[in-house]
């Protein structure tokens, strides 16, 4: 049976490869570390799935390993046009270390924020090498999410407030290669009702969009909220954005407990556009589908309508690990992993005027064994930059992998 199955979903993907033209030319993938072998495990599990980026003309991802026994966080770069990442940087100090968060700036910098002992740390880091690392005093505190903001950084996470864990935003200065914490607030102004995890953050030129997971009606939604920018720690009242089973919308979350959602991404796109994307169980027999919901500024409602992102082939399996990326000329693209083909193989589906694209299994990406948890950005000309864990086995060790789509003009 399994193996039909996997026949199956071998002859969907070929359908579907067949029918379309993909936009972008895939290279040969490549190691970005060295480092793994027996009883070393890599992860690429940010809020918000941002764990690879680009800056001028560097490709940067980074991830956390056990390679010395304690998880820490680690930074590899490669300029765009070279065949292979030069070795790592660790970003992290002494403690353990989580969920790296990890945003571009300009002039080949990006910023780096993480979990270590259980306080949320942050740094720049240029070609010159790292900066200092600066602490912000809650504790408590994990799953950090970034964002750039000109001459500011924008860091969400989850801190417990009481029982709960509460969505706070920071805002932290630019200054060489120096961070400075400058405003702070939680999102949501009411106390947390119940837990307030994983969220991801957009910033828009004049506004900021914030989504996370939240448990106040017993199960977990989705939820966002905005503010102006010149009103930093003045957000709009949170809003549900994930539907219900039955596609039942509402502001106020009264009704009672229904499916499963998990680990909410936002990506900005075109101009002022953002796309929310999830895992959501409201098709319980095939477990986890990805859905998406499009920001629509100005109406009462935050975000419209959910939409599933996967094809009707992809029915047929469970997706997880959903990431996005936009850019400023209106590309979109989703990624997830999923079984359809009887291993779990890197997916894409791309914005097609109001639709999405049938589904391509990545090339290098894709076959047997292990290929899941990816990230993804784009750069300005729409080329697609890829990071993902590989393993041969099931449970075995893992690989840190990349692999760079160049945009095929129309």
């Amino acid at each position: 049976m399994r193996f039909q199955t996997a026949w199956l979903g071998f002859l969907l993907t070929a359908m579907s490869l067949s029918v379309q033209a993909q936009p972008w030319e895939f290279g040969e993938a490549v190691a970005v570390t060295k480092t793994g072998g027996k009883g070393i495990f890599h992860h690429l599990e940010s809020a918000g799935r941002h764990n690879i980026a680009v800056s001028a003309e560097t490709v940067a991802v980074a991830w956390e390993d056990n390679r010395d026994g304690t998880p820490r966080i680690y930074l590899a770069r490669k300029d765009r046009k070279a065949p292979n990442f030069s070795a790592e940087v660790k970003i992290s100090g002494s403690g353990e270390a989580y969920e790296p968060s990890l945003v571009a700036l300009s002039n080949n910098r990006f910023a780096l924020a993480w979990e270590e002992d259980a306080r949320i740390h942050a740094r720049l880091v240029s070609p010159a090498g790292p900066g200092p690392i600066v602490i912000l005093g809650e504790t408590d505190a994990a799953q950090p999410s970034l964002a750039s903001q000109g001459e500011h950084l924008l860091l969400v996470y989850s801190r417990r407030d009481g029982r709960y864990g509460r969505i706070v935003i920071e805002r932290l200065k630019i200054d060489g290669l120096t961070l400075h914490p400058d405003q702070g607030c939680a999102v949501d102004a009411e106390p947390a009702q119940d837990e307030q995890l994983y969220p991801s953050i957009v910033s828009l030129a004049d506004r900021t969009i914030v989504a996370w997971e939240d448990r106040r009606p017993g199960h977990t939604i989705i939820m966002a909220a905005q503010n102006k920018n010149e009103k930093f720690c003045s957000f709009s009242s949170p809003q549900r954005i994930s539907e219900g089973r039955q596609g039942r919308r509402s502001q106020s979350v009264t009704y009672g407990k229904g499916n499963g959602v998990s680990r909410v991404a936002l990506a900005g796109y075109g101009k002022g556009q953002v796309l929310a994307v999830w895992a959501d169980k409201r098709n319980f027999r095939e477990g986890y589908d990805i859905y998406s919901a499009r920001y629509e500024p100005g109406n009462t409602q935050l975000f419209g309508l959910n939409t599933p992102v996967q094809d009707s082939f992809g029915s047929v399996a469970q997706q997880w690990h959903a990431t996005l990326a936009g850019n400023p000329s209106g590309r979109l693209v989703v990624g997830w992993d999923d079984d359809r083909d009887g291993d779990a193989n890197i997916m894409l589906s791309w914005l097609e005027g109001d639709g999405w694209s049938d589904d391509i299994a990545v090339p290098g990406a894709a076959g047997t064994g292990e290929q899941n948890h990816p990230t993804i950005c784009l750069d300005r000309e729409g080329n697609l930059y890829l990071a993902w864990i590989e393993r041969t086995t099931v449970d075995g060790p893992t690989r840190l992998r990349y692999l760079f789509g160049r945009a095929i003009k129309d």
